[in-house]
């Protein structure tokens, strides 16, 4: 009765910093309306759900929290137990700039992951260059045959990025990170 039923309605643990809804049996079965109260517990999940789907483009996270600096990464390239489960933008230009900052943050409180390496750049330095990728990627084309087009969230998303994270080092929103990082890694000019 009192162990903690997780829900995740089929989307990954940890969506947008969250792990997720959970209640007990306990809770349920005490309240004065038990399948109001499992209701709430499930729209809660839900609405994490969907902020998770409607706030990331491809690995670029734009949870406002991570912005601000106060909470988890949503799409962390270096968490292995994340996917790039966003609707649109993964495998785009873009995506690539945010994998990169993800590698670049991947400092010694960190350490290494399967899929990155432990690095000492600052924080700072990294917001930089994830400014500088965004400001430079193309999200519009030209055909003979469709004319000129673009991806209007992939524009949307570069220019927030490019805004939010070319701030400068004392505003940057990972600017607490690793303060005392040499930048002498590779990535941490990429």
């Amino acid at each position: 009765m009192d162990d903690t039923v997780a829900l995740t309605n089929g989307a990954p643990n940890k969506l947008a910093g969250n792990k997720g809804s959970s209640f007990s049996m306990r809770e349920i079965l005490e309240a004065e309306d038990a399948e109001a109260a499992y209701n709430e517990i499930a729209a809660q999940d839900m609405k994490q759900i969907e902020r998770k789907l409607l706030i990331d483009y491809g690995w670029c996270s734009s949870n406002a929290g991570f912005v601000a600096g106060i909470s988890d990464d949503s799409s962390n390239f270096c968490d292995p137990s994340q996917s790039c489960d966003s609707f649109v933008g993964c495998g785009s230009s873009l995506s690539s700039c945010c994998i990169t900052h993800d590698r670049c943050l991947q400092g010694p409180e960190f350490g290494s992951t399967p899929r990155c390496a432990k690095v000492n750049c600052r924080g700072s330095t990294c917001d930089a260059n994830l400014s500088f990728c965004a400001w430079n990627v193309s999200c519009c084309s030209f055909s003979f045959w469709s004319g000129f087009w673009c991806d209007r969230t992939c524009v949307t998303a570069s220019t927030a990025i490019f805004t939010l994270f070319g701030t400068g080092s004392s505003r940057s929103p990972q600017r607490n990170l690793n303060t005392g990082g040499d930048d002498s890694d590779f990535i941490c000019s990429q």
